[in-house]
């Protein structure tokens, strides 16, 4: 059977009972219609690039689940849900360092002390993006948007220890290179 020749039905059918030529051919059809739509709507090429994947890899995994009637509206819904995420996410991050930001201005930081902070804010915000997605996103839910463990547990349908898991992974990574950072600060490297 030639699967460039059937419809995305037929295709998201095969897919359904395991099908895995199906899913690449959905895969090759659709990746770049995703990572254009997510490019548009974000403006940032890896994060397009992400929610591309992102979509492929849920799509994959849900794929006994799946009950599509027509798939390229699956994938705009799925994609707009990612992106309204991200964005709330990015949105709260920037309102995070803006509050500490004037926490910093009000205690009477001078410019040199400001400097110091924004490199260390940027110098965060570039280490998050550095970790793994789900532990980002565990991450940024407990302490951006102050999730509890039990309910991000809930919400990422995963066990409260795997939740623990991720924030200990983060805090490790962030502490490892946040103490490199301040003893390149400590030495006048970066200031």
């Amino acid at each position: 059977m030639e699967l460039k020749s059937l419809d995305d039905a037929h295709l998201v059918v095969l897919l359904r009972n395991d099908n895995a030529p199906a899913f690449k051919e959905l895969y090759e059809r659709h990746w770049y219609y995703t990572y254009h739509l997510a490019f548009k709507k974000t403006g940032r090429t890896d994060v397009a690039q992400e929610m591309a994947q992102q979509l492929f890899e849920t799509l994959w995994d849900k794929r006994d689940r799946l009950r599509i009637d027509n798939f390229k509206a699956y994938l705009t819904s799925s994609l707009k849900n990612l992106v309204i995420d991200y964005i709330r996410r990015h949105i709260l991050e920037e309102s995070y360092l803006e509050k500490l930001r004037m926490h910093f201005s009000e205690a009477g930081v001078q410019a040199g002390r400001q400097l110091e902070y924004d490199e260390l804010a940027g110098t965060v915000t570039e280490l998050l993006h550095q970790l793994p997605r789900k532990t980002r996103q565990v991450f940024v839910m407990r302490r951006f948007e102050y999730y509890t463990i039990p309910e991000i547990a809930q919400q990422l349908n995963l066990s409260e220890k795997a939740i623990e898991y991720h924030l200990t992974k983060a805090l490790s990574f962030l502490r490892k290179h946040l103490k490199e950072y301040m003893t390149l600060v400590a030495l006048g490297i970066l200031s």
